[in-house]
């Protein structure tokens, strides 16, 4: 019963990801009617620490992280994890060119490269105990933005930041490996309950279309981010 409910999720993910991001919220509407252990959904926000290593001179870029998750009960140690992350920004800082020319810049000016995605993962999750557990699996995203952000000063002195669209320069669709790490740190009371994860995500495909001036690189995201699944368990005094 439940697996054919995780194939129905499925391509419900993916053609949520061509929606506007608000449109998630609806879930939140519906969540508490499907909140049990077997099958309930979650909130989760956090921040990406991410990294482009095969551009050189680049440096780590941050942004808020935010999406739904949701949880398909296999059995005692196994469930099914879909997510659906509207808000995942990625890209890196600091790369050792500015790709925009700007009449009077100095030498000291800085691009960074920002993206975001619309990020799909399709998880497996493995209890380790009460409190931790583990997921993993593959995940799809679909870039909504990208641009190069130049900032520095003029010779008289004033700061700039010029942006340029460079969303046609870059792959359409990024495919990766997260890993999670969870750590449930309130057990579900009610409805509510709150779990610390740490995630690594490898990209397994080229950002760049072409990699002709050295552009060659896949994402490479850290997630720290706070789950709070809907979950409707029965206390009991001193649980």
């Amino acid at each position: 019963m439940f697996l054919l409910r995780a194939l129905l999720i499925l391509p419900f993910c993916i053609l949520m990801a061509e929606a506007h991001g608000q449109a998630a919220l609806l879930v939140l509407i519906f969540g508490d009617k499907a909140a049990t252990e077997n099958f309930h959904f979650s909130i989760d926000a956090g921040v990406n620490v991410s990294m482009l290593p095969g551009v050189n001179g680049s440096s780590a870029a941050h942004g808020v992280y935010f999406g739904l998750g949701t949880y398909v009960r296999i059995n005692d140690h196994w469930a099914f994890t879909p997510e659906f992350k509207p808000l995942s920004p990625r890209g890196a800082n600091g790369f050792d060119r500015a790709f925009v020319d700007t009449v009077g810049a100095s030498a000291s000016s800085a691009t960074a490269l920002r993206t975001r995605y619309i990020d799909v993962p399709l998880q497996f999750h493995r209890s380790l105990g009460d409190r931790f557990y583990v997921r993993a699996g593959p995940q799809i995203s679909f870039l909504t933005r990208a641009e190069f952000a130049t900032t520095g000063e003029l010779a008289g002195g004033d700061a700039f930041t010029v942006t340029q669209d460079v969303k046609e320069r870059l792959q359409p669709i990024d495919v990766s490996i997260p890993v999670d790490v969870g750590f449930r740190l309130a057990k579900p009371r009610g409805y509510k309950g709150v779990d610390l994860r740490v995630r690594y995500s490898h990209g397994l495909r080229d950002v760049f279309k072409e990699n002709a001036a050295g552009w060659s690189s896949r994402n490479g995201t850290f997630q720290f981010f706070v789950s709070l699944p809907f979950v409707n368990v029965d206390t009991e005094p001193g649980d």
